[in-house]
Parts: C-alpha cells; structure tokens; sequence
C-alpha cells in the first residue's frame, strides 16, 4: 500500500468517525411531561431567572432595534435569545405576540407548517392556557419535525405581559396521536416577554431552547442546527416584528 493509499484511508476514517459524533452519537433524555406536571408560577421563575441571564450574553446578530444571543448554559442543548426596541403602542405590541402564539385549532395552515390546538382553557379575556402543535414537513429526505407545547399567558401588570411555554408528552395522563415519520422537538422552558419602557416605546424578548431529539447528535444541535438555522430563524422573526410594528401596521398585514 503506497503512502497515498494509506493517507486517503485515514483520513477516511477521520470523516467517519466525525460523521459518526455528528449524526449518530446519542443526544439528551429528558423525563416526559403532562401538562398537569406543569405548575404556572414555577415555570415562570425558571424562565424569567433564565431571561434575566441571558442579558449577560454577547451579542451575535443585530440590526436596528433588534439583538441576538445564544448560550450553552444553562440547558444541555443551545439556548437563543432575542430583544426587539419599537416605537409603539404597548397593546398595539401584544396584539401582535397574541396573534403571533394564537391557540385556534389550525391557526396556520402552510405547505409545510400546519398548526393546532389539542387543549384550551380561557378566561374572560380569551386564551389563558393552551397545548399547540406545530408541525413542520420537510420532503424526502429531510424528516418532519413535531412539537407539542403547553403555553401560559400573563399579564402580571399594565406595563407587561408574558407567555411562559415547554414541551408535554401527554395531555391531563392522554397520549396524543403521533405524527407519521416526524420527530418530536423537546421545547425547553422558554419565555415570551413584553414591557412598556416608556409611552410608546416597547420592548420585547424571547429566550428559547429547542432540543431535535432523537434525531440529531447533541453536537450537531449546539454547532450545526441551532447557530445556522435556529438562531437565524429567530433573527428574521425579530427584525420582521421591529420593521412590522414601526411601520404602524398590524399582524399579518404586508408592507406598504
């Protein structure tokens, strides 16, 4: 066997080995959840002290008004971060992060996204609690992905309003039917927060951790999925509310 030869197996071996930790070493277990497992206040301390950590992170994208960071702690798995600045109406903003996080059965239905809500409880004013499922399909052969998540909506003064969510296995001890070829995303603790800065200057946040388990090597998801698809999903769905809410218009409208 001539140098060549044995340089061009080795290194073969390298990129199966590297493939091997990318795509096939195991991720993280996490514990199933039922939504009855979820207590409201806990979840919101959990995620308000992560919102609260997560200001010391650097910046890694920014455009006017909007910034991003992300972090490998505290989860096992990378968390983003983004903060948007408007000039806007407080109510104008939550109109918007409502409409955004709505819990209609079949909120959204697209070629490759569908949506809907398998519980709902209200209160007067409408959606109090909720469990959402999105589910995004990607042909053959990338595989669909599913997430089922319980929301709580807050309004713990004028000036703010939150919406605390994660991840649940079963509904009140039911399982839910699965979908066909997808695998479900664990939604880590994560928070959508709105405050009133001064009159007409808003700030909105959201910290968010999202594990593909099951599918994807822990590596991958830290290095490959959350940094070049995750993080700048994020970023785009910032800067489209920054550029939406400054322009005056409201959700789901188009430019101009």
């Amino acid at each position: 066997m001539t140098g060549t030869q044995t340089a061009a197996l080795l290194l073969g071996g390298v990129v199966v080995i590297l493939l091997g930790l990318i795509f096939l070493a195991p991720g993280t277990d996490y514990p199933d959840k039922d939504t009855s497992e979820l207590e409201r206040e806990q979840l919101f301390r959990i995620t308000e002290q992560l919102l609260e950590e997560s200001e010391a992170w650097p910046t890694e994208r920014s455009a006017e008004g909007v910034a991003v960071a992300s972090s490998l702690e505290p989860n096992p798995v990378r968390t983003v971060r983004y903060s948007v600045e408007v000039d806007a109406d407080l109510e104008k903003v939550i109109e918007y992060v409502k409409a955004e996080n709505y819990s209609g059965k079949a909120r959204r239905e697209k070629a490759d996204k569908y949506e809907v809500t398998l519980y709902q409880k209200d209160d007067a004013d409408g959606p109090y609690e909720w469990v959402r499922r999105s589910v995004h399909i990607a042909p053959p052969p990338g595989g669909n992905r599913d997430a089922v998540v319980m929301y709580f909506e807050d309004r713990p003064d004028p000036k703010t309003y939150r919406i605390a969510f994660e991840s649940v296995e079963t509904i009140e001890g039911e399982d839910f039917p699965e979908v066909e070829d997808a695998v479900r995303f664990k939604v880590l603790p994560s928070l959508y927060k709105v405050e009133e800065l001064a009159p007409g200057k808003v700030r909105v946040r959201k910290v968010e951790a999202v594990d593909p388990r099951g599918a994807m090597s822990t590596l991958m998801n830290n290095y490959f999925i959350s940094l070049f698809f995750f993080r700048d999903y994020m970023f785009e769905q910032a800067k489209e509310m920054q550029a939406t809410l400054g322009a005056g218009r409201r959700w789901g409208e188009g430019p101009g």
